[in-house]
């Protein structure tokens, strides 16, 4: 069946919140992918707490978020894994977030750092969306993750990205993933409530029309983990089940 797992990316937490009832119209569920957690506020805590219990996931993108190169060329790969991944990782499982999946800062990996990922996270989403082959858009739709565990974004989620290629061609990438039957990885950052000059981001509006469009096609949504483990995606009655904010925060004190 086709899917299309939504990622949005670093720790834009009080607006990810704010557009819950976007996605709750269209029974979306999607991956966040939180790097700088040990800076979060209690709040923002609280926040992600939620968010997870409504059933998207809380995956993994780093500590600190570092350009990959310069890094391993001053400190090595084995510092990388400790600082950048471990570290990281046990930060996010202490706070009740299994850190199943990673997604890679600025979309940069390397054969070592996709290897020693691959034994650490079920999933890592690796090259970004503006290296998408044109012609062989089905190289990134996928059945199963690829070598590694890997996965590379064929569309964008933030559609006020400068490099944002248009709709025309958003809705040919859901055509293909309706035609071919498989999953394609779609990448964002922030969601804000209207347009507010550039940067990396959607507004409620936008979302809102690239969930119809995917939904029209009948192409359903999945988190990365979802999709690696071969597991469909399962809501719950959120006013029911998932905890007030609030009262998650206090659990964090």
């Amino acid at each position: 069946m086709p899917s299309l797992a939504l990622t949005f990316d670093d720790l834009f937490v009080d607006n990810w919140l704010a557009a819950r009832p976007v996605f709750d119209a269209f029974n979306a569920r999607v991956t966040f992918c939180v790097s700088h957690i040990h800076t979060a506020s209690e709040t923002q805590i609280a926040e992600l707490i939620f968010l997870q219990a409504d059933g998207h996931e809380i995956a993994y993108h780093s500590r600190t978020h570092p350009k990959l190169k310069p890094y391993l060329d001053e400190h090595g790969l084995d510092h990388w894994l400790e600082h950048e991944i471990d570290a990281g990782v046990a930060e996010h499982r202490a706070l009740g977030f299994p850190a199943t999946s990673f997604a890679s800062p600025f979309h940069q990996s390397t054969a070592e750092t996709r290897a020693a990922c691959a034994h650490r996270f079920a999933i890592t989403r690796t090259d970004g969306p503006r290296s998408v082959n044109t012609n062989n858009i089905e190289d990134r739709i996928y059945t199963r993750p690829g070598p590694d565990n890997t996965v590379d974004n064929l569309g964008f989620a933030d559609i006020q990205h400068h490099a944002f290629p248009g709709w025309p061609w958003q809705i040919q990438l859901l055509d293909r993933i309706a035609e071919h039957g498989g999953t394609g990885v779609f990448t964002g950052h922030d969601i804000r409530g209207r347009k507010s000059g550039p940067g990396f981001y959607s507004t409620h509006r936008q979302l809102r029309r690239l969930l119809q469009a995917a939904a029209d096609r009948g192409i359903r949504f999945q988190t990365l983990s979802e999709f690696a483990l071969g597991r469909n995606s399962t809501t719950t009655d959120s006013t029911e089940t998932a905890p007030n904010p609030a009262a998650a925060q206090s659990a964090t004190r």
